[in-house]
Protein backbone atom coordinates (compact mmCIF):
# COMPACT_ATOMS: atom_id res chain seq x y z
CA UNK A 1 0.00 0.00 0.00
CA UNK A 2 1.22 3.53 -0.70
CA UNK A 3 0.96 6.27 1.92
CA UNK A 4 0.83 9.92 1.00
CA UNK A 5 1.34 11.87 4.25
CA UNK A 6 3.49 14.41 2.42
CA UNK A 7 0.45 15.78 0.68
CA UNK A 8 -1.66 18.27 2.58
CA UNK A 9 -5.19 19.51 2.28
CA UNK A 10 -5.32 22.77 0.40
CA UNK A 11 -7.48 25.60 1.64
CA UNK A 12 -9.49 25.62 -1.57
CA UNK A 13 -13.11 24.74 -0.72
CA UNK A 14 -16.27 24.75 -2.76
CA UNK A 15 -17.46 27.39 -5.23
CA UNK A 16 -17.98 30.98 -4.12
CA UNK A 17 -21.50 32.34 -3.91
CA UNK A 18 -22.32 35.53 -5.79
CA UNK A 19 -23.43 38.02 -3.17
CA UNK A 20 -22.95 41.76 -3.23
CA UNK A 21 -20.41 43.24 -0.86
CA UNK A 22 -18.75 46.52 -0.07
CA UNK A 23 -20.11 49.70 1.40
CA UNK A 24 -18.00 52.44 -0.12
CA UNK A 25 -16.77 52.06 -3.70
CA UNK A 26 -13.50 53.35 -5.13
CA UNK A 27 -13.26 57.05 -5.84
CA UNK A 28 -13.60 56.56 -9.61
CA UNK A 29 -9.88 56.73 -10.48
CA UNK A 30 -7.69 53.80 -11.53
CA UNK A 31 -6.67 52.92 -7.95
CA UNK A 32 -8.57 49.94 -6.51
CA UNK A 33 -8.79 51.42 -3.01
CA UNK A 34 -9.55 49.01 -0.20
CA UNK A 35 -9.77 45.37 -1.35
CA UNK A 36 -10.62 42.30 0.73
CA UNK A 37 -9.60 38.83 -0.44
CA UNK A 38 -11.27 36.50 -0.89
CA UNK A 39 -14.43 38.54 -1.44
CA UNK A 40 -16.72 35.49 -1.56
CA UNK A 41 -16.09 32.09 -0.04
CA UNK A 42 -17.78 29.05 1.41
CA UNK A 43 -16.26 27.51 4.54
CA UNK A 44 -17.42 24.34 6.35
CA UNK A 45 -18.61 24.72 9.94
CA UNK A 46 -15.66 24.69 12.40
CA UNK A 47 -13.18 25.47 9.60
CA UNK A 48 -11.17 28.68 9.29
CA UNK A 49 -10.39 31.11 6.49
CA UNK A 50 -7.79 33.89 6.38
CA UNK A 51 -8.93 37.24 4.94
CA UNK A 52 -6.44 39.85 3.79
CA UNK A 53 -6.80 43.58 3.19
CA UNK A 54 -4.90 45.76 0.73
CA UNK A 55 -5.15 49.42 -0.22
CA UNK A 56 -4.09 50.29 -3.76
CA UNK A 57 -2.37 46.91 -3.89
CA UNK A 58 -0.40 47.27 -0.65
CA UNK A 59 -1.13 45.35 2.61
CA UNK A 60 -2.94 47.50 5.15
CA UNK A 61 -3.95 47.18 8.81
CA UNK A 62 -7.72 47.24 9.25
CA UNK A 63 -10.31 46.65 11.94
CA UNK A 64 -12.29 43.46 11.32
CA UNK A 65 -15.92 42.98 12.31
CA UNK A 66 -18.47 40.21 11.85
CA UNK A 67 -22.10 40.85 11.05
CA UNK A 68 -23.20 37.86 13.15
CA UNK A 69 -20.83 36.28 15.69
CA UNK A 70 -23.14 33.28 16.08
CA UNK A 71 -22.45 32.28 12.46
CA UNK A 72 -18.77 33.22 12.17
CA UNK A 73 -16.21 35.08 14.22
CA UNK A 74 -13.21 37.03 12.96
CA UNK A 75 -9.96 37.75 14.78
CA UNK A 76 -8.03 40.99 14.83
CA UNK A 77 -5.81 39.55 12.10
CA UNK A 78 -8.66 38.52 9.78
CA UNK A 79 -8.95 34.82 10.66
CA UNK A 80 -12.58 33.78 10.16
CA UNK A 81 -13.97 30.76 12.04
CA UNK A 82 -17.26 29.26 10.84
CA UNK A 83 -19.53 28.30 13.74
CA UNK A 84 -22.86 27.30 12.24
CA UNK A 85 -24.44 27.23 8.78
CA UNK A 86 -25.56 30.58 7.41
CA UNK A 87 -24.52 33.72 5.55
CA UNK A 88 -22.48 36.50 7.14
CA UNK A 89 -20.62 39.63 6.07
CA UNK A 90 -17.12 40.15 7.45
CA UNK A 91 -16.23 43.84 7.24
CA UNK A 92 -12.85 45.56 7.19
CA UNK A 93 -12.59 49.22 8.25
CA UNK A 94 -9.51 51.18 7.20
CA UNK A 95 -8.09 54.09 9.15
CA UNK A 96 -9.71 56.50 6.65
CA UNK A 97 -13.08 54.83 7.50
CA UNK A 98 -13.41 53.20 4.09
CA UNK A 99 -15.27 49.89 4.36
CA UNK A 100 -15.21 46.64 2.43
CA UNK A 101 -17.00 43.36 3.19
CA UNK A 102 -16.41 39.73 2.33
CA UNK A 103 -19.46 37.49 1.92
CA UNK A 104 -18.91 34.25 3.81
CA UNK A 105 -21.16 31.21 3.64
CA UNK A 106 -20.73 28.74 6.49
CA UNK A 107 -21.61 25.38 5.00
CA UNK A 108 -23.31 22.56 6.93
CA UNK A 109 -21.52 19.22 7.30
CA UNK A 110 -23.88 16.24 6.74
CA UNK A 111 -24.48 14.02 9.78
CA UNK A 112 -23.95 10.25 9.65
CA UNK A 113 -26.08 7.74 11.54
CA UNK A 114 -24.07 5.19 13.48
CA UNK A 115 -23.81 1.90 11.62
CA UNK A 116 -25.53 3.15 8.47
CA UNK A 117 -23.42 3.19 5.30
CA UNK A 118 -23.71 6.01 2.78
CA UNK A 119 -22.43 6.07 -0.80
CA UNK A 120 -19.84 8.74 -1.55
CA UNK A 121 -18.42 10.06 -4.80
CA UNK A 122 -16.08 12.91 -5.61
CA UNK A 123 -14.71 14.69 -8.64
CA UNK A 124 -12.35 17.59 -9.14
CA UNK A 125 -8.68 18.31 -8.66
CA UNK A 126 -6.48 16.29 -6.32
CA UNK A 127 -6.93 17.62 -2.79
CA UNK A 128 -10.61 18.49 -3.19
CA UNK A 129 -12.26 18.04 0.21
CA UNK A 130 -15.65 16.89 1.42
CA UNK A 131 -16.77 16.38 5.01
CA UNK A 132 -19.14 14.30 7.13
CA UNK A 133 -19.66 14.21 10.90
CA UNK A 134 -21.00 11.88 13.58
CA UNK A 135 -22.06 12.65 17.14
CA UNK A 136 -20.50 10.39 19.78
CA UNK A 137 -22.35 10.16 23.12
CA UNK A 138 -20.66 9.95 26.51
CA UNK A 139 -19.52 6.48 27.50
CA UNK A 140 -18.81 5.15 24.00
CA UNK A 141 -16.13 2.46 23.91
CA UNK A 142 -15.17 2.68 20.24
CA UNK A 143 -15.55 4.75 17.07
CA UNK A 144 -14.87 3.01 13.77
CA UNK A 145 -14.91 4.83 10.43
CA UNK A 146 -14.40 2.87 7.23
CA UNK A 147 -14.44 3.44 3.46
CA UNK A 148 -14.68 0.50 1.08
CA UNK A 149 -15.58 -0.46 -2.48
CA UNK A 150 -16.23 1.69 -5.51
CA UNK A 151 -13.68 3.05 -7.93
CA UNK A 152 -10.97 5.70 -7.76
CA UNK A 153 -9.05 6.74 -4.67
CA UNK A 154 -10.21 8.70 -1.61
CA UNK A 155 -8.23 9.19 1.62
CA UNK A 156 -9.67 9.93 5.05
CA UNK A 157 -8.93 11.74 8.31
CA UNK A 158 -10.98 11.99 11.52
CA UNK A 159 -10.90 14.65 14.23
CA UNK A 160 -13.00 15.58 17.23
CA UNK A 161 -14.47 19.06 17.44
CA UNK A 162 -13.16 20.49 14.17
CA UNK A 163 -12.69 19.53 10.55
CA UNK A 164 -9.43 17.60 10.09
CA UNK A 165 -6.64 17.85 7.57
CA UNK A 166 -4.16 15.16 6.58
CA UNK A 167 -1.68 16.76 8.99
CA UNK A 168 -4.03 17.78 11.85
CA UNK A 169 -6.25 14.94 13.01
CA UNK A 170 -6.91 12.20 15.55
CA UNK A 171 -6.62 9.48 12.89
CA UNK A 172 -5.63 9.41 9.22
CA UNK A 173 -5.86 6.69 6.58
CA UNK A 174 -4.08 7.18 3.23
CA UNK A 175 -4.09 3.77 1.55
CA UNK A 176 -4.21 3.27 -2.19
CA UNK A 177 -7.75 2.78 -3.47
CA UNK A 178 -10.73 3.06 -1.14
CA UNK A 179 -9.75 0.67 1.67
CA UNK A 180 -9.59 3.21 4.52
CA UNK A 181 -10.06 2.58 8.27
CA UNK A 182 -9.87 4.72 11.40
CA UNK A 183 -10.52 3.15 14.81
CA UNK A 184 -10.55 5.22 17.99
CA UNK A 185 -10.89 3.50 21.35
CA UNK A 186 -12.86 5.24 24.10
CA UNK A 187 -13.63 8.32 21.98
CA UNK A 188 -14.49 11.47 23.89
CA UNK A 189 -18.09 12.62 23.65
CA UNK A 190 -18.78 15.26 21.03
CA UNK A 191 -18.93 15.80 17.29
CA UNK A 192 -16.32 13.96 15.23
CA UNK A 193 -15.60 15.28 11.74
CA UNK A 194 -14.48 13.13 8.80
CA UNK A 195 -12.40 14.49 5.91
CA UNK A 196 -12.82 12.83 2.52
CA UNK A 197 -9.70 13.81 0.58
CA UNK A 198 -9.82 13.22 -3.17
CA UNK A 199 -6.64 11.63 -4.46
CA UNK A 200 -8.20 10.50 -7.73
CA UNK A 201 -11.87 10.96 -8.70
CA UNK A 202 -13.88 8.28 -6.91
CA UNK A 203 -17.39 6.88 -7.18
CA UNK A 204 -19.62 4.30 -5.53
CA UNK A 205 -17.55 3.99 -2.35
CA UNK A 206 -19.23 3.14 0.95
CA UNK A 207 -18.62 5.26 4.06
CA UNK A 208 -19.69 3.91 7.43
CA UNK A 209 -19.17 5.34 10.94
CA UNK A 210 -20.06 3.09 13.87
CA UNK A 211 -20.17 4.08 17.53
CA UNK A 212 -20.00 1.20 20.03
CA UNK A 213 -21.66 1.92 23.43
Amino acid sequence: MMHRSAFRLSCALLAALVVGCGDDGPSGNDDPGLVIAPAFRGVPETDTLRLTATFNGEPIAVTWETQDATIATVSATGLVTGLKPGFVAITARASNQELRSASITVLPVPVLTSGTAVTISGTGARGTAAYRKIVVPAGATNLSVTISGGSGDVDMAVRRGAVPTLSSNDCVSEEAGNAETCTIANPAAGTWFILLYLWNPYAGASLRATVTP
